[in-house]
């Protein structure tokens, strides 16, 4: 009898996460994506934050933490050819990182955009642990990595009578949000160099609470 790979062998643990969720790109409002699958300018570049208020991978608890998704495709995104960068809280224990690290990349499966978007990437680059700073704040949410990326939101406005207009979009069949909260960036940026180097000030924005889930 053949022995079975080390690979059929593991099991990916049962897991879930209830989140704060923050997506920024270079979209115009609403993201077009959202529609046809085609980016605003033809290439898609996003900052998405992602505030875990409970989760567990496993016996792991991931109550807390917080982690940021740097994403750039140089067409649409099902077209592939992506770039990603993972960064995680840096207060995370060796088991935590590695939870998240296998959720975000994909490796875990489940419920989400992780796994599909790990099929299109070109360039996963290692993930960074460092200090991530992150408010959940519905239209008002803002998250940073000092020195690294920033990204601030706004809620729309009446134009004359200045009243918070309360914008959403729904997505019924959508494989991230079914419905979302719809925003401005005030601040959307990434410093570096390559793909990931982008300033995306006054364009499209998302927040939502999610949960998402293994297979």
């Amino acid at each position: 009898m053949a022995k079975k790979t080390a690979a059929s062998e593991e099991k990916i643990p049962r897991w879930e996460m209830k989140v704060d969720y923050v997506e920024s790109c270079n979209c115009t409002f609403g993201c077009p994506c959202n529609f046809s699958g085609y980016p605003t300018d033809g290439h898609c570049e996003a900052l998405v934050g992602y505030h875990l208020r409970q989760g567990r991978f496993g016996r792991t608890r991931l109550d807390g933490l917080d982690v940021i998704c740097a994403l750039a495709w140089p067409r649409a995104i099902h077209q592939g050819g992506g770039t990603f960068r993972l960064y995680v809280s840096e207060t995370a224990s060796a088991e935590q990182r590695d939870a998240l690290v296998q959720i975000f990349t994909g490796k875990a499966k489940g419920s989400g955009p992780f796994e599909l978007f790990a099929s299109t990437m070109a360039d996963i680059q290692p993930p960074v642990f460092t200090a991530i700073e992150f408010r959940p704040d519905g239209r008002r949410s803002s998250f940073r990595v000092p020195g690294a990326l920033e990204v601030e939101l706004a809620p729309f406005t009446n134009p004359v009578s200045g009243e918070l207009q309360d914008v959403r979009v729904n997505l019924p069949k959508g494989f991230i949000f079914r419905s979302a909260q719809a925003a401005r960036t005030l601040v959307m940026k990434m410093l570096g160099t390559g793909p990931l180097s982008f300033d995306h000030a006054g364009r499209n924005a998302f927040y939502a609470r999610l949960d998402f889930q293994g297979p």
